[in-house]
């Protein structure tokens, strides 16, 4: 399993962290904002009983009141806030509760509670030494005004200023344990999310053991088939030689043997086969590469395939392709074969020839069904046939000799849309002789461009040239 199938996404942990920030933020700013309303109530309605609000006091919540209103909303973004606006809504919350106390009886005011409240701020944003620091701060603002005013014992100063320090360690504590198991949720999280992509992979991964289990098992049956007839024809002609041979003429006997001759090639074919797949698998392809006109290859892969006047060959004026030729024409004959096979009969099986750059391109289009783009990269794969296909003799190693083959020349294997519905699998192959500069020239001779020489097909069976 890659690496990049392993690696956790850190992309999910850095989201849930920002979302869980940006809602202590807002949690901070309802805080604020339900604080001053509450405090503004109960100042506005003790001082209706007295003497009234003074006019610094009704300022000073006015004041109060806009800036917790403001922080809502900003706070309330998508975005997570720097460090530096959170620690300066901190020292603007402490300025606020100072000017506060002062005017409501300084050391003796009751709302010296509200430092308390800072303090709890704090340990939510941050953790146990920023809650602290704060704690210790307050204390030291509280006390030196206590101590500058002198109104107040100093056993309840002190009673004061400890419960402050307490309250901003024991805050502190609560945070930094919130931390933690937070920390400690996303991680489970991750390796949930890991361990979940993990199982993906690894179902994907049985699955397609399952699919390679099923086509190795109809291989198989496919093969034994493929096997147990020539098998069969052949031990039925030496059986018939045997007991009948003095019996026979000789034109029979000719005939016997030819057909015996004919099933133990289709034998030999199946066990190439068998042995390509083998090296192929282990990547020890060995090529003769050498100069080969395109001509060759399609006169010897059209005699191979048997197609007759089905066969249309269209060239264009090409020069030679380096190849190994036996792969090469073992490719287009088991192209060939498999146009010829999924066609309808009689239909005609074109094979082009074109200059693609520095290359050569080979095209074999049928009118057959054609193949469902979404099954096009499973067509190439080991046993593999398509829905519909049990019906055809074969193996389902053709094309995958096919792409293996050719990848061994440094190509790939091409399939798409033929004409009339059907299929069209082509390849390229390098020239042998790349012109400098200008258009690719062609092999000396005298064809006709855009025509194949009839006399390159002499051997094949009679085949449609254009």
């Amino acid at each position: 399993m890659t690496e990049a199938m392993t690696r956790p996404d850190p992309a999910p942990r850095s989201r849930r962290a920002s979302f869980d920030a940006m809602r202590t933020e807002r949690w901070v700013a309802t805080i604020r904002l339900a604080v001053v309303l509450i405090v503004s109530a109960v100042y506005l309605g003790s001082a209706w009983d007295g003497d009234g609000p003074s006019l610094s006091a009704i300022a000073l919540l006015s004041f109060a009141d806009l800036y917790a209103v403001w922080s809502l909303v900003a706070f309330g973004g998508p975005h997570e806030l720097a460090t530096w606006p959170k620690v300066l809504s901190v020292v603007v919350d402490a300025i606020l509760v100072t000017a506060w106390v002062g005017i409501t009886g300084g050391a003796q005011s009751e709302y010296w509670g509200l430092y308390v409240v800072v303090v709890i701020s704090v340990a939510m944003r941050f953790g146990l030494v920023e809650a602290v620091v704060a704690s210790v701060g307050a204390s030291l603002v509280y006390g030196a005004v206590a101590l500058a005013e002198g109104s107040l014992a100093l056993e309840l100063v002190l009673h004061r200023i400890s419960l402050l320090v307490i309250t901003g360690f024991a805050a502190g504590v609560l945070s930094q344990q919130r931390h933690v198991h937070r920390r400690r949720g996303q991680e489970f999280q991750a390796v949930a999310e890991e361990r979940s992509r993990e199982l993906t992979v690894e179902r994907a991964e049985v699955e397609r053991l399952r699919r390679v289990d099923l086509a190795k098992s109809e291989f198989v049956a496919i093969a034994a088939h493929e096997f147990r007839t020539p098998l069969a024809a052949v031990i039925g002609v030496l059986a018939t030689l045997d007991d009948h041979g003095g019996q026979l003429s000789r034109a029979e006997r000719s005939e016997l043997i030819g057909g015996a001759t004919a099933q133990a090639s289709r034998l030999a074919r199946l066990v190439d086969d068998l042995l390509t797949i083998a090296r192929i698998e282990d990547g020890v392809v060995r090529l003769d590469l050498e100069p080969v006109e395109p001509s060759e290859l399609l006169a010897e892969a059209a005699q191979a395939a048997d197609l007759g006047a089905r066969l249309v060959v269209s060239a264009a004026p090409v020069g030679r392709v380096v190849c190994d030729r036996d792969a090469i024409v073992r490719v287009l004959t088991n192209l060939l074969d498999n146009a010829g096979k999924y066609s309808p009969e009689g239909s005609q099986i074109r094979v082009t020839v074109s200059a693609e750059g520095e290359q050569v391109r080979f095209a074999v289009a049928d009118q057959g069904p054609g193949i469902p783009e979404e099954e096009r990269a499973e067509v190439f794969e080991r046993f593999r046939r398509l829905d519909g296909a049990s019906s055809k003799h074969g193996t389902g190693l053709g094309l995958y000799i096919c792409r293996g083959l050719i990848e061994a020349h440094g190509g790939t294997v091409e399939v798409g849309d033929g004409w009339h519905g059907g299929a069209q699998f082509s390849f390229a192959l390098p020239l042998a002789d790349v012109p400098a500069d200008g258009p690719v020239s062609t092999s000396p001779g005298d064809r006709e461009p855009g025509t194949l020489d009839r006399r390159d097909l002499a051997e094949a069976p009679p085949a449609v040239v254009r």
